[in-house]
């Protein structure tokens, strides 16, 4: 990693500034602050890249979430010595058809944080709504197959995970979500990332809310099989479905899509680890 040597005091100062890579994070010692910098502008050193080891968690903004299993009091600590977050969750599953999260705070007082990715600004409410950093290249992957102008349906759109970068690609999102909580945060998201011009967004239940065709859907549910017949409704050859799944099943799909007069080309996409022996996989689905 390419960073610059800044005194402690300094950091604070250096969030707006163009040579800051945001995706890295800050190295202390002693001192100083080693700072990651983005490639073509100079820098004084150059760290070797750090294996992490101990249990995994997520860093939001000034936040720390753990999932999984219920983290040890030495973890608790050791995270929170070195990320020093603001507040510290335990987030062992979402509940629900909101995916509202079910938490434990373990320390701190939780709030509204700043999450950057990708160049994209999430404001998000841990406690209330879900976000999840393991759909980081499968977000840069949909973004790269955008075509400038595409219409793009999102029906669960949540507070913008894939909305935001779509419409970053060049894509016009129809963003639908059912969760109050998740709206709130989607309608400030498009607006501080300015793509009030690129995004219609709307609360109430998908099912209801898409309108005509669409050149893309996206599927971000685990439950996606369920509505995909009504997606069908509002597709033409050509259209590119993105379905969300722990149990990829090509045969079923490709029922449902003959149902309408379709055939389809399908590539299944595999994003990460979800449990012992399941995966969370996207079905690429080209119709035909």
């Amino acid at each position: 990693m390419r960073a610059r040597i800044v005194p402690p005091e300094t950091l604070r100062s250096l969030d707006t500034l163009d040579w800051v890579d945001r995706s890295r994070r800050v190295f202390r010692e002693e001192d100083h602050v080693y700072v990651p910098v983005k490639d073509g502008y100079p820098y004084d050193a150059v760290l070797p890249t750090r294996i992490r080891k101990g249990r995994g968690y997520q860093r939001l903004g000034d936040a720390v979430i753990f999932h999984g299993r219920r983290p040890s009091a030495e973890e608790i600590e050791d995270v929170a010595c070195r990320e020093e977050p603001a507040f510290i969750l335990f987030i062992p599953a979402h509940t629900g058809d909101l995916r509202v999260p079910y938490y434990e705070l373990l320390s701190g007082i939780p709030h509204e944080v700043l999450h950057r990715e990708s160049g994209i600004l999430y404001h998000l409410d841990p406690t209330k709504v879900m976000f999840s950093q393991g759909n980081r290249e499968e977000k840069r992957r949909i973004a790269s197959l955008i075509r400038p102008g595409e219409r793009i349906a999102d029906m669960f759109a949540g507070i913008g995970y894939f909305t935001l970068s779509s419409a970053t690609a060049g894509g016009m999102v129809h963003a639908m979500e059912i969760n109050p909580d998740s709206f709130y945060y989607l309608q400030k998201n498009i607006s501080s990332n300015q793509l009030t011009t690129s995004v219609l967004a709307e609360c109430g239940d998908c099912r209801n809310l898409l309108s005509g065709e669409y050149d893309r859907i996206m599927m971000g549910h685990f439950d996606s099989e369920l509505f995909l017949s009504i997606a069908l409704s509002h597709t033409t050859p050509g259209t590119v479905i993105h379905l969300h799944t722990l149990h990829p099943d090509e045969d079923t799909v490709k029922g449902m899509i003959g149902e309408h007069g379709y055939d389809a080309r399908i590539t299944v996409h595999r994003v990460k680890k979800y449990a012992p022996q399941i995966c969370h996989c996207v079905l690429d689905v080209v119709l035909r």
